[in-house]
């Protein structure tokens, strides 16, 4: 049996979002250096064995700082992966959503999505994403031919709004949601407040999961995770930690131990 839950792809190099939590931020700059024009991935040979070797159950294209639509070869790396895993892998993307319509047919390649997306409105979504221009979710959802989860940062901008948020996403047909904080050592690590319609429906990898009239919320903390990852970093390193920014295949080049718990979901 598989150690590990699942396993990244991350990319790195320029993003067309500016998010001020962006994970890659956290990182020693080497492993963002740009790998969106790039074939094959460095490393990518290892990476595929140890996933065949470990079993790992499934594959997500992500990014450290950038998102993995604007990834040159996107197509191309998922036919690669088709032909080379295991029969049981699944293959996914963690999109910001911003071109999956204008990539719309290498979207329905991957066996499933998620999309950051923590607000439909202009205002506040500036202030999570770094641009006014939200992506049209709803269409999205309706020319998807793969099931799409909805992952939301929540922090002071959007959490006063989230019972509305929620009742928006379940209008348009979302079926999953992920509620997420990003936790640094010293921060506000209070529980989650008792959002209204929210009833308890068991849990996963430690976080609690959440019933909202049918629609499926877990409620995200990093800290309380227990998944385990395998990451492919865009230098080519292959790490071990769910939690990148604590990826000791980075710190042992004798760079001083990252302690800001931050990952992706």
């Amino acid at each position: 049996m598989t150690v590990f839950d699942f396993a990244n792809i991350l990319f790195a190099g320029p993003c067309n979002r500016a998010c001020p939590w962006c994970i890659g931020r956290k990182l020693p700059a080497r492993v963002n250096e740009s790998n969106l024009d790039l074939w094959p991935l460095r490393s990518l040979d290892s990476f595929i064995a140890k996933v065949n070797d470990e079993r790992v159950p499934e594959i997500v294209f992500t990014g450290t700082v950038t998102d993995p639509h604007l990834y040159r070869y996107e197509g191309e790396l998922i036919e690669e992966l088709r032909r080379r895993l295991h029969p049981a892998a699944r293959i996914s993307v963690h999109t910001n959503g911003v071109l999956s319509l204008k990539k719309l047919a290498v979207f329905n390649l991957y066996d499933r999505a998620a999309i950051s997306f923590p607000s439909f409105e202009p205002r506040i979504y500036d202030k999570l994403m770094g641009s006014r221009h939200v992506p049209d979710l709803a269409r999205i959802l309706d020319r998807a031919a793969i099931p799409v989860k909805v992952s939301a940062v929540v922090n002071e901008h959007n959490e006063p709004g989230v019972e509305e948020f929620l009742e928006r996403c379940r209008a348009i047909g979302v079926q999953r949601l992920v509620l997420r904080r990003l936790f640094s050592e010293g921060a506000d690590t209070r529980p989650w407040p008792s959002f209204g319609g929210l009833h308890p429906a068991g849990q996963y990898r430690g976080n609690p999961v959440m019933d909202f009239s049918g629609m499926e919320v877990t409620l995200w903390s990093f800290e309380a995770s227990t998944c385990r990852s395998l990451n492919l970093f865009a230098d080519g390193t292959l790490g071990t930690s769910y939690l990148l920014t604590e990826t000791k295949e980075l710190q042992r080049t004798g760079r001083p131990r990252l302690d800001v718990r931050e990952s992706i979901c």
